[in-house]
């Protein structure tokens, strides 16, 4: 094992015998920062599927159990919903911005 060991510190220690563009780690950079913009789109659009998916299992629910005559009553409790909604979302953004980056930053 310790022979191996040696021939990988070697081979690290060795000048490739080719070079990278100038421009190959702005090329990188761009990629990186493409998918990580396309994923972080994914999120939204699933955590506002997921609000509106809430915001209407609850309206469905409310509206097979209530009185079609105190379908009045629904106008209260939708700005309630979508307020609950955008308090969730509002944690978890903020979750991801201050404590999850920072803890990243931390273990780096």
């Amino acid at each position: 094992m310790k022979n191996f060991d040696k021939i990988v510190e070697d081979g690290l220690r060795m000048e490739p015998d080719f070079k990278l563009g100038l421009d190959f780690k702005d090329r990188v950079s761009k990629l990186i920062r493409s998918r990580e913009r396309i994923s972080q789109r994914k999120f939204y659009l699933l955590i506002v599927l997921g609000m509106v998916g809430i915001v209407g299992a609850g309206l469905g629910v409310v509206l097979y159990f209530a009185d079609l005559q105190a379908f009045a009553s629904l106008g209260q409790i939708v700005p309630l919903a979508v307020l609950v909604g955008a308090l969730v979302a509002g944690i978890q953004y903020l979750d991801k911005k201050l404590v999850k980056d920072k803890m990243f930053k931390q273990l780096a």
